[in-house]
C-alpha cells in the first residue's frame, strides 16, 4: 500500500512539473511618434521595452469583446492570467496547452492589434512543455 501511494504521488508531481515547464513568453515594446520613413527622417529610435500589466484571456474574437478607438473592453471570454512585465518589456507565464489571447492594459483600456485570419485578436497558442514566444509593439501613438 506504502508503495502504490508513493508511486502514485511520484506520477503526480512529474505530471504537475511537466505542466509548468509550458507557457507564453515574450516583451512589449513602446514605439511613438513619425515612423514613416522619408529624406528628412532621423534615424529612429530603437523600441523600448516598457512595464506594462498583460491580461491573458482565452482565446478571443473581434466578436467577443468591444473596440472602441482601438482599445478593448467587455470581454466575454475567460479571463486566464495576469502578469507584469520587467522594466525591459519581458515577461512569462505558465498556462496549461490551449490557444489565447493577449492583451496589455492602457489607461483606455485593453490595447491588441493584431488577428489571425479567424479574427483572433493577439492570439498565441501553448504547446506542451514549450513556452510560446509573442512580442507586443503598442504603437498606438506612433504614425506608419
Amino acid at each position: 500500500m506504502r508503495k502504490l501511494l508513493l508511486l502514485t504521488t511520484l506520477v503526480s508531481l512529474l505530471f504537475s512539473a511537466q505542466a509548468q515547464k509550458q507557457g507564453v513568453r515574450g516583451q512589449v515594446f513602446w514605439v511613438s511618434g513619425n515612423q514613416m520613413p522619408g529624406p528628412d527622417q532621423q534615424v529612429k529610435t530603437p523600441q523600448q521595452g516598457i512595464v506594462r500589466e498583460i491580461y491573458i484571456y482565452n482565446a478571443t474574437r473581434l466578436q467577443d469583446a468591444t473596440q472602441q478607438n482601438g482599445f478593448f473592453s467587455n470581454i466575454s471570454t475567460t479571463l486566464v492570467a495576469k502578469v507584469i512585465s520587467d522594466k525591459d518589456g519581458s515577461f512569462k507565464v505558465k498556462l496549461p496547452e490551449g490557444k489565447y489571447s493577449v492583451f496589455v492594459k492602457e489607461d483606455q483600456g485593453l490595447f491588441a492589434n493584431l488577428y489571425d485570419g479567424n479574427g483572433c485578436i493577439n492570439c498565441v497558442s501553448v504547446k506542451p512543455r514549450k513556452y510560446s514566444w509573442i512580442t507586443i509593439t503598442v504603437d498606438y501613438q506612433a504614425a506608419y
